[in-house]
């Protein structure tokens, strides 16, 4: 990738959609990165409306897999509690 490149080139030609996960653990050192990005992301006003859930319990894992069909059997989920 262009270090040039724009975030609507990105957009167009970068992006996927991520349907089938691998059964490994994400590693804790990603996962802290993951969380670091989305702590630092700008907000309106600098209001940090947002809680992330992680889970990585097998059975709770599980009890989510129970109540939506969009898990594509992830090892891990990130969910997102807006005020």
């Amino acid at each position: 990738m262009k270090n040039n490149m724009n975030f609507l080139q990105l957009a167009k030609n970068q992006r996927f959609s991520v349907r089938k996960f691998k059964s490994q653990s994400v590693e804790k050192e990603k996962l802290d990165l993951i969380l670091e990005a989305g702590r630092v992301a700008p907000t309106a006003c600098n209001y940090q409306p947002q809680r992330i859930l992680v889970i990585e319990d097998v059975s709770a894992i599980e009890k989510l897999k129970q109540r939506t069909s969009w898990h594509f059997d992830a090892s891990v989920a990130l969910i997102a509690e807006v005020e």
